[in-house]
């Protein structure tokens, strides 16, 4: 039986999984028209639809993964991208940048980076600026601030006392600090070799995240401009089209004499180092995070599955509300799945999205299919990203509004 997908050089069969159609994105001249083409590692590998799997088990690539092969969802949308050949540009760009860097995580900004691919696609223009993975804006940073402040002063031995009336008087975040300082004191408790070393090692790895993290008006050119955090190296970074700063965090001498000493005392310092590194400011709930971070660093272990770290820094608010995310997302999805099949929903999440994609054109129709197969796979196989739209029921829950 043939799928009702026609084109005016062929045909697609659904049951033999046979392409009948133009040149496709990347033939060359010499290509014939209306070549069959099986579902294969080399029809896949030619289309765009193969290189937007980032964070994803498909981006391992048709010999390393064994679920593309099988994944008749996505044949059908390599189908869909062959009749459309050629492949606008702008299309194209869409495809391999923005629907690539989809945030894996939901990202604290959350829904934001989804909505601005649908006015992309909507609009038939690329994203000039991805407000995608580690890119954090200014009041994000100033949040963080606070809290490097705290760990700074406990370091030096300060009081809490001083340190929280400093920031009741010039912190950016208002708060009941002298709360927030007492308790963070005490998780920390008192000063060993390891600890300090750890939170050492912490706040420079965040001061590094201050600085290199960028927005659109932050190219790594405006925080820590005072503080050496590792040789300078031009880069190019996909979220944005200029060349920007980049810092080798791991190039500091200081930070190669504190991972040595660590490395040698603490027994868990395989666990440390990876949630240090990786605790990016990005994250939706990156603040708890660091509250289970900080925790950790003051009972000197890791932290196992049966310990209750309770909410002690204040900062719910910074954390995005799951509930909220989750209704939300429950709509998102199937309004994008009724948009790409011409169909109609009346609800509020599906009216905002019909508004960003606008007129129905075949292009659009497959970008959307194929933004749609990647988000979700990204819920099926990223446990952070799934616990924002699917939290369970006894997760720890922000505050913070998605809108």
């Amino acid at each position: 039986m043939k799928l009702a997908l026609a084109s005016a050089s062929g045909w697609i069969s659904d049951k033999a999984h046979v392409i009948q159609v133009g040149m496709p994105e990347g033939n060359t001249k010499g290509d014939k028209m209306g070549k069959e083409l099986q579902w294969s590692k080399e029809t896949y590998e030619r289309s765009i639809s193969s290189k937007c799997w980032w964070y994803t088990p498909y981006d391992d690539g048709w010999d390393n993964c064994k679920e593309l092969a099988k994944d008749d969802e996505l044949r059908q949308i390599v189908m869909m991208e062959y009749k459309l050949s050629p492949i606008p540009e702008w299309a194209k760009r869409i495809a391999e940048r923005d629907i690539n860097l989809s945030t894996p995580c939901g990202h604290y900004t959350f829904p934001r980076n989804y909505l601005e691919i649908l006015g992309a696609i909507g609009s038939e223009t690329p994203q000039t600026f991805i407000h995608g993975c580690y890119t954090v804006d200014r009041e994000r940073k100033e949040q963080m601030i606070d809290y490097v402040f705290c760990l700074d002063a406990w370091l030096v031995g300060a009081s809490y006392e001083s340190s929280a009336n400093e920031l009741t008087a010039l912190g950016y975040r208002k708060i009941d600090w002298q709360k927030a300082c007492k308790d963070m004191w005490k998780i920390l408790g008192e000063h060993t070799e390891l600890k300090d070393l750890l939170v050492e090692r912490l706040i420079y790895s965040q001061r590094w995240k201050l600085k290199a993290c960028i927005w659109d008006d932050d190219l790594a050119n405006v925080f820590g401009r005072d503080q050496y955090l590792g040789d300078y190296a031009s880069k190019f970074d996909d979220n944005c089209t200029e060349l920007l700063a980049g810092f080798d965090e791991k190039s500091s001498p200081k930070i190669k004499r504190l991972e040595s000493r660590l490395a040698e005392i603490c027994l868990d310092w395989d666990y440390f180092s990876f949630h240090i590194q990786y605790g990016w400011l990005c994250a939706p709930k990156a603040f708890r995070y660091l509250e289970r971070l900080i925790w950790s660093i003051g009972q000197e272990r890791a932290l196992k599955n049966h310990d209750e770290v309770n909410e002690y820094l204040c900062s719910n608010d910074l954390c995005i509300n799951q509930d909220q995310a989750s209704k939300w997302w429950k709509k998102f999805i199937p309004a994008l799945d009724a948009w790409w099949q011409s169909q109609t929903l009346g609800e509020d999440v599906a009216i905002d999205v019909y508004k960003r994609l606008g007129e129905i054109t075949p292009t659009k129709q497959w970008l959307v299919r194929l933004f749609l197969r990647k988000l979700r796979r990204l819920e099926e196989n990223n446990e952070e990203f799934a616990r924002l739209v699917n939290p369970p029921p006894k997760s720890h829950r922000g505050t913070k509004p998605i809108f």
